[in-house]
């Protein structure tokens, strides 16, 4: 049974999480992320990339399954050490792991053990070192530029890890979908599921959330868009509440309520 202090904190998620002060924050496209897969019971998650936890923690919260366990893998020790934190905060340390791995090492480590996870999670850079501003903080330009591993380094890791069958669940920019498809491909990762996320109905795709199958066959469904904001006054819209509630947290702040 939860304790009253990790009831509190699960009610306050995504706030309250722990989150090195130089380095990525995690945004918006990661509590999305969280919000996307359909696990089963007693399925076992694998996060590349994972920050300070918040995809898998979300996950952990938003899924409504039992038995569901993760670890999850960054490269940068603080980042670890922060989800180490969020995951006590939680009362989530039985069920989520954090690990200090870079996904370009995955093959070579006892840490994962080939096609042993029945999902894997990734919100990986988005962008080459060319396109667009770099930060002056190393690690937030890790996580957001490939400037390390890249796109493919991700998809090849989720590659062996998954089981047979098993699904991968990315975000990625919506501008960057024919790369995306043709990274997924020559992994052999086949795309199952695709949702567009608009910031209004009225304006093209930022981001693309899909969900792919190790070694699938042909069929995708592509579903209907999902528009975050709504109104003259450009508030979070009830059809992004429902797909993600923890989304809320950024209607309150733009409230001034907490």
């Amino acid at each position: 049974m939860p304790t009253q202090e990790v009831r509190q904190g699960r009610a306050r998620f995504p706030r309250g999480l722990t989150q090195p002060e130089q380095g990525y924050r995690f945004a918006a496209d990661s509590l999305l992320l969280a919000c996307y897969p359909r696990p089963r019971e007693g399925d076992r998650f694998l996060e590349l990339g994972t920050g300070c936890g918040a995809v898998s923690l979300g996950l952990l919260l938003s899924c409504g399954v039992s038995g569901l366990r993760g670890v999850g893998l960054d490269r940068d020790p603080e980042m670890v050490r922060a989800a180490e934190a969020n995951a006590a905060l939680l009362g989530f340390t039985e069920s989520f792991r954090p690990e200090e791995l870079d996904v370009r090492s995955v093959r070579q480590s006892r840490l994962i053990r080939p096609e042993s996870f029945d999902l894997v999670l990734v919100n990986p850079p988005y962008r080459r070192p060319e396109q667009g501003r770099q930060s002056p903080v190393e690690a937030e330009n890790a996580a957001r530029v490939e400037l390390g591993a890249g796109l493919e380094d991700f998809l090849r890791a989720a590659a062996y890890a998954l089981k047979n069958k098993g699904l991968l669940e990315i975000v990625f920019l919506a501008d960057r979908l024919p790369y995306l498809m043709g990274a997924l491909a020559a992994s052999r990762l086949e795309p199952k599921r695709m949702r567009s996320v608009h910031g209004r109905r009225e304006r093209k795709a930022s981001q693309v959330l899909v969900e792919a199958r190790k070694n699938g066959g042909e069929g995708l469904a592509v579903e209907p868009p999902l528009i975050l904001y709504s109104g003259e006054e450009g508030g979070l819209s009830q059809e992004a509440l429902r797909f993600c509630p923890f989304l809320e947290c950024n209607r309150r702040r733009e409230s001034g309520d907490g």
